[in-house]
């Protein structure tokens, strides 16, 4: 996909992975996570929704302060494909106003081509190379992380989310990720802008 689409951000740099995490923020888990970032000094890219950001901005604040870079994820967990263009820049203008970074990513990757036009206009659309699949109670938290070692690679940007189908297993995951990531001989980055 990324040959097909070049505009949008697909990988990280050289020598590096990026770690990703969508839908937050989340009381339940997003405490947790800062400070398992904070103490493994590690910082992380958030693609949150405009809706969870309003409800918990004592979250975006610490997120911010910590060095991490906050982007949005549109106001609610909406597919493009449900939206007409105006209710897409609607949703896409009200999480935006929210944030400093201009980096966004469309909940599920999908937009057509008049949003990604609209939203490449007003920012960066950044995609990813790994999906981790914590959310799909169907694939074990064993399987993800041996997909995590056989399949991360240099300048992958990795995914996963705060929200509640993933938030009972992040505890185990994130740790175990991040010790891969190193064995892996590789550093952790933000997602660079492109321009």
């Amino acid at each position: 996909m990324a040959w097909i689409f070049p505009r949008r951000i697909w990988f990280g740099t050289k020598g590096n992975v990026c770690l990703t995490f969508d839908d937050g923020p989340h009381p339940e888990i997003t405490p947790w996570l800062l400070d398992e970032l904070k103490s493994n000094n590690i910082k992380a890219t958030f693609f949150w929704l405009g809706n969870n950001m309003q409800k918990y901005p004592e979250l975006l604040k610490r997120a911010i302060k910590e060095g991490h870079i906050v982007g949005h994820h549109g106001n609610n967990h909406k597919s493009g494909k449900e939206l007409t263009l105006n209710e897409f820049k609607m949703n896409f203008e009200r999480s935006n106003g929210l944030v400093n970074s201009k980096i966004y990513r469309p909940p599920y990757g999908d937009l057509s081509q008049k949003q990604a036009k609209y939203a490449l206009q007003n920012g960066e659309v950044v995609m990813w190379s790994w999906m981790s699949y914590d959310f799909d109670s169907a694939i074990s938290t064993t399987e993800i992380l041996q997909k995590a070692e056989k399949q991360i690679k240099d300048r992958d940007i990795l995914v996963f989310h705060e929200n509640e189908k993933s938030i009972h297993r992040l505890k185990e995951i994130i740790p175990a990720i991040i010790q891969i990531i190193h064995e892996k001989g590789f550093n952790f980055a933000l997602v660079e802008k492109k321009r």
